[in-house]
Formats: structure tokens, sequence, C-alpha cells
């Protein structure tokens, strides 16, 4: 695998099919393991037999064997057959329906989407990545995938492009990824689960009221164990009759129901301009939705596919009713080469700068930070390197503080790096940060970047002293927000879960602690206060929180790194009377 570090270089479950795998009779086993009346004899010994008699003894014996063979071929054809039927039978019909691709501007794709060379389809790969669409005059909408199924039953639809070609861009020679779980709410109703959707997904067949204008969002959580996921949209299919409207922003008031669909964007003879959608980006080792994962087997495939958008950062989102991007790779460290990460020696810094995640033919493509620039920014790492750090400690052979010295830099390199080559031109929000700095009188002049303490207290330290060392430097826009008090991180394993805000993940090789759906709520609602003014529609409605509490508690970064030195130094100490 080439290694290139970034920092170098600017419940409808469709029917799966599957074969069965026919064995002939004689196929891998010996005839003396079926029991076969077989008497081995040397050629000196061997009764004088005519030609004809051997012959006629040779074929009586393989016979019975070709016959089977004939049987179990001729059984797996029909077999065959049956299957191509059902597959045809159960497969959405399409006759009578209209096919919108990708490109087409009513289709708004939010997050990190690439576009294959030919511009047949949209490839996501992070989790929570979503498209939304606005439509009227049809009752049916399917949704067409090239993600298909390894049994090779699905309906193979071939879509012709003209559209240019961008050396960048990923290969439209790529394999199709495997069936990819997804969940869709049409209008305001409850989500719909598609469970290992492929090729043709049915997500409303004929009972839409084609009188009334419908949005639908369609999310792929990507919460498969120990998998990397990728959906590989091609478009959709509605009536004949339907048509795509323009994406109306969650931040602009759905038009009154007077105005015709024809005449959106005009009401009264006046133009009506939609303000540009707010935007938050979650960076995190540690996603909320990862947890229902863990007890799938528990409450059923469906709910555990719906915990995909129960995680804190993508209530954080729904709650201010905004566009939200996660880049969250679980168990994935932030530094590089770290021991037990997942994905090393790459970090989650690399990952940052990429289209996709490590194991993705995306993570080969930079992200060129073009699609969208966001208004806040909320960054929650250090749980895996946490986790490594204390596992695998005696293999660094380095000290606790000497790792998370070395934490520190890497974060502090990361945000510079987002500050100088991700989002360099950020123009700054409406909104009075006056309240949000140390000085009464600066305002913030650069995107708004907020550096959590991980929610167990994992190298509290080490994010606060990030903080801290950015400020001195100048970045008057970079919070640290203190997350102790927010969760109850005892847990009663005796209890129950919905009465907790952790449990223990024991699927896990390093058994990480992760949060319960209580406790992802518990953040969600935390947080909101802390990025209200910057994402709320009526910033006036936010809670004042005084610079103190923003920014968390004044701690005295020197007494803390005194405290590390001492316990460093106890174990310095420890190592030489032992070993030494």
């Amino acid at each position: 695998m080439v290694y290139n570090s970034p920092f170098s270089s600017p419940a409808n479950t469709p029917l799966q099919l599957q074969l069965i795998d026919f064995s002939t009779p004689s196929s891998n086993v010996r005839l003396e393991e079926r029991g076969s009346p077989i008497r081995i004899v040397t050629l000196d010994h061997a009764p004088s037999v005519t030609r004809k008699t051997r012959f006629r003894r040779y074929h009586r014996a393989i016979w019975p064997a070709i016959f089977l063979i004939i049987g179990s071929l001729c059984f797996w054809a029909g077999n065959q057959k049956a299957q191509k039927k059902v597959s045809q039978e159960l497969a959405p019909n399409i006759e009578g329906l209209q096919f919108i691709d990708v490109n087409h501007p009513g289709i708004r794709f939010v997050g990190r989407w690439t576009t294959t060379s030919d511009g047949a389809r949209k490839e996501g790969s992070f989790p929570g990545v979503y498209f939304d669409f606005t439509f009227n005059g049809t009752g049916t909408v399917l949704l067409s995938l090239h993600n298909s199924n390894p049994s090779g039953n699905t309906v193979a639809i071939e879509l012709p492009s003209d559209a240019p070609t961008l050396a960048f861009l990923p290969s439209t020679k790529s394999s199709s990824a495997e069936p990819i779980s997804l969940l869709v709410r049409v209008d305001d109703n409850e989500y719909i689960v598609l469970p290992n959707a492929t090729s043709i997904a049915t997500i409303q067949n004929g009972k839409l009221d084609v009188h009334s204008r419908h949005s639908i969002r369609v999310t792929a959580p990507m919460i498969r164990e120990n998998a990397v996921e990728t959906l590989q949209v091609r478009g959709i299919y509605i009536d004949e009759g339907g048509q795509l409207l323009p994406c109306a922003t969650s931040s602009q008031p759905a038009l009154e129901e007077s105005i015709s669909p024809l005449e959106h964007g005009q009401a009264n003879g006046e133009n009506v301009t939609q303000p540009p959608e707010k935007m938050l980006e979650i960076v995190t080792d540690l996603p909320g939705s990862m947890a229902a994962r863990d007890r799938r087997r528990n409450i059923g495939t469906a709910r555990g596919i719906l915990g995909g958008v129960m995680g804190w950062e993508y209530l954080l989102g729904e709650m201010f009713g905004i566009d939200h991007v996660m880049i969250g790779m679980d168990g994935m460290c932030l530094t590089q080469d770290c021991i037990g990460g997942r994905g090393s020696p790459a970090g989650l810094a690399d990952v940052f700068f990429k289209s996709g995640p490590l194991g993705t033919e995306q993570y080969a493509h930079p992200w060129l930070f073009q699609a969208y620039t966001p208004d806040v920014m909320v960054l929650n790492i250090g749980n895996s390197d946490w986790d490594s750090f204390q596992v695998h400690g005696d293999r660094y052979n380095r000290t606790t503080w000497e790792l998370s010295i070395a934490f520190e830099d890497t974060y502090i390199a990361l945000v510079k790096a987002i500050r100088t080559l991700a989002y360099p031109k950020y123009s700054t929000t409406t909104v009075d940060s006056s309240r949000y700095v140390y000085s009464p009188t600066s305002a913030a002049a650069e995107l708004p970047i907020f550096v959590m303490r991980p929610f167990r207290g994992q190298l509290e330290q080490a994010t606060h002293a990030v903080v801290e060392r950015l400020r001195r430097e100048g970045d008057r826009s970079i919070f640290w927000l203190d997350t102790s008090g927010w969760l109850n991180t005892e847990v009663d394993f005796e209890g129950k879960a919905e009465e907790q805000d952790f449990f223990l993940d024991a699927k896990s090789e390093t058994k990480q602690w992760r949060l319960t759906e209580r406790g992802n709520q518990r953040v969600a609602i935390l947080l909101h206060m802390h990025v209200c003014r910057y994402l709320a529609r009526d910033a006036e409605k936010c809670a004042f929180l005084p610079p103190e509490v923003y920014l968390g508690k004044l701690l005295d970064p020197q007494i803390m790194r005194l405290d590390e030195f001492i316990e460093d130094e106890r174990e310095r100490r420890m190592k030489k009377l032992f070993w030494d």
C-alpha cells in the first residue's frame, strides 16, 4: 500500500437469491469413503479377463455416476431458470417511468461525494452522507444504484453518459460496491429502512399524492462492523408526469401552498431568493452512530440501521435543520503509526484531506474543498489515541508525557492545515461573535473551530493545551469545550441500558466505551448551546454563555503539566529500579 500524508503535499427487504452449489457424486469424494466395493490388486495377481468383460464392468461402475451428474446439471439449470424468473418478478417495473440521473440540479448531495469520470454516478463513502430532492406529479419513486448483489442476480441497467472525463476522478471501471443499507425519509414521516439495497430500490410505489409537493432524503448510515461501505447512486425513477423542483434548503421556510410549483422562486412578481444553507462539519474518531452495532442482535436489523441517525453528530445538525457532514473514522488515531489503531500507519488527519475513508477507492483521491465550506467545525478526537497509549504503552518505548506531546503537536498541525489548505478563504457569518472570545471587542475572523475534551476525559490536558498554544499564536477563532459533567461516566452493568450514558462495546478489540442513545442525545443538546449563535436561524434566541463557560474551565496549563511530569517521573524511576 502506497501511503501519502496530506501534510507532505498541499421493512422492504429485496429477496437475495443465492446460487446453490451442486457437487457431482464423485467430486471431491473418494470412492472408499462412499463404501464402494473396490478391490485393489496388483498386475501379477489380477484375474485373467477379456477386454469386453473389463469394458462392461467399467461401464457398470460409471453409469450411475453419469446419470447422477446429468440429473444434477438438469436440476441446477432448472433452479437457475426459476431463480431468474423470481428475480425478474421481484424487480420493480421501470416501464413507463422516466429516469433522472445524478447530475440533475434538483438532486442535492451533501457531504463528500465523488463523480465518476463519465458522470454516470456519484459515490459517497463517509458515514452519514445523504442527498435530497423535491418533486411533484408522481406517485412512484425508485432509487437506481450501482451497488450489486454478490450473487449476480441484480438487474443491470446501462446508462449512457457523455460527460467529460476528468483524470483526478474515480474510474468508471471500478467494480460495484456491495449492497448497502439506507434510510429514507419522505416529507416529515418516519424513516423507511432499506436493508441491503441494490440496483433498483423502491422508495414509494404509486402511493404518493401526485398533486402534492414532496421532499425525500436518502441517508447512508454505514454502520456495518469491520467493513467500509460505499453508496453508488445512478439516479432516480419517477412517473412520466413528475418533475424535480429546485431544492428548498431547510433554512428557507416552505412556500405557501397557493404558489404553484411551476412558479417556484417567484411570488407576487418578486424573486424569492433562498439564503445559502448553513453547514456543520464534525471530525471524530468515536462516532455516536456506531453505538447501534453492538446491540443489533438484540434489537433487530432495522433498529440497528436506524441507529445511524441517532448519533450526536447527526442529531446536532438535525436540531438546527442545517446541512451536516461527518468525517468519522471509528477507532482511527489522530497520530500516525498508532499501535492498535485502525488504518495505521495512516492517521485521522490524513483521512480528512481525502475524498473517502481508508480502504475505499475514494481514498486515493484528494478532497478539493470546493463543494462546501462549513460555518462551524467540531473536533472530537483523542479516544482512540488514548486507548492505544494505554493498551500498547510498553511497545512505544515512550512515556505517557511524550506520547501526549506527540498527540498535541499532531492536533495543532491538523488545525493549521485546515486553516491554510482546507478553508483559507473563509468568510465569517454575520453573527456577532464578540461574546465568544476572551476580548469583548474582538471578533472571530476565521472559521470557528471547537476542540472538544473527549467525553471520558482522555487526553484532557493535551486538548486544552492545543487551544492555548494556538490562541497564543493569534488564532482567536478556536475554542476548547469542557465536556466534564456532561455525562455520567459510571456504568451500572446490572442497570437498564436506557438509563446509562455509556456502555462497554465488548465486540471491539479494545472494548471501547460507547455512548448510549441517551448519551448521544445529551451531547447533542449541550453542544447545541455552544454552536447555536453560529448555526441558528435566529441567533437572538440562543442562550447567552459567558466566555469562561464557553471556553471551558480556566485551567492552569503549568499545573496540569506538573502533574503529568510527576506521574512520568514516577514511571521512569520504577522502570529504572526494576530493569536497569
